[in-house]
């Protein structure tokens, strides 16, 4: 993938973190919860890509 690909992925992952308490929805704990841990996998994954593979595996 490319980096900007994966920069937009950070972007995103950042965006579904913050957005209970931007949208004003924070109160719901379940929503709450799954945003933030929706969140924080995406933006993982997305600095995962961003690992160059390992040679001579």
């Amino acid at each position: 993938m490319g980096k900007w690909y994966c920069g937009v992925l950070v972007g995103l992952g950042v965006w579904v973190l913050i957005s209970p308490w931007v949208l004003g929805f924070s109160a719901l704990n379940l929503a709450r919860w799954n945003n933030v841990l929706a969140g924080i996998a995406i933006i993982t994954l997305a600095f995962w890509g961003m690992v160059p593979p390992r040679e001579g595996m």
